[in-house]
């Protein structure tokens, strides 16, 4: 029991590591014997854990993705709208992307490393995502709060719009600022842009 603890604080201890130095150097550059120096371990325990860089380096984007779901399962709390729940999803997102941006930067423009499952795993779990967002949607639908509305549709939208608003986080580094950016497009997204009559 404890050496399986033991296996598993290594390997978070070596992901952990590894976010450091591909956050600072992309893939390319990154080397294994800086990720064990950085998780103070042999580079001979690297290897140990992952078979190659590659795999390390899909493992810490599949560890981050995994973190960012649970966190966004556990915003969805009994009794909130669902309007709340989109808020909700919408400002862990920010805090995500400003918290890491640099890992964000890295796992976007570097994903040509991916071999085809963990491709596979990554559509996969986008698409969980849209349909957590659908199913929200779907539930203030029948509730009254939304709209009837095409609720697949509705997700992608909301997808797209937190996926081009945090390009500029990812890319230059700008903290976005939840009352002056993320607010007014949650205003969008929940009420269009049609006056009312």
């Amino acid at each position: 029991m404890m050496n399986r603890l033991a296996d598993k604080d290594k390997r978070r201890q070596i992901i952990r590591a590894a976010v450091k130095v591909f956050s600072r150097k992309g893939f390319h550059d990154a080397k294994v014997e800086e990720i064990a120096q950085v998780a103070d371990v042999g580079k001979g325990t690297v290897y140990e854990y992952f078979s190659s860089k590659t795999e390390l380096f899909q493992e810490m984007f599949k560890t981050g993705m995994q973190f960012y779901l649970d966190n966004m399962i556990n915003e969805l709390k009994p009794g909130l709208s669902s309007r709340e729940k989109l808020t909700r999803i919408a400002r862990l997102h920010l805090r995500f992307v400003n918290s890491y941006k640099d890992l964000a930067r890295v796992t976007m423009t570097e994903n040509a490393y991916f071999d085809e499952d963990f491709r596979k795993w990554i559509w996969e779990n986008r698409n969980r995502k849209i349909e957590m967002l659908r199913d929200i949607i779907d539930e203030g639908i029948k509730n009254g709060e939304f709209r009837e509305t095409n609720s697949h549709a509705a997700a992608l939208a909301l997808t797209g719009a937190l996926g081009a608003l945090f390009s500029p986080v990812i890319f230059s580094g700008t903290k976005i600022n939840t009352k002056e950016i993320l607010e007014p497009v949650l205003d969008i997204v929940f009420n269009g842009l049609l006056t009312r009559d």
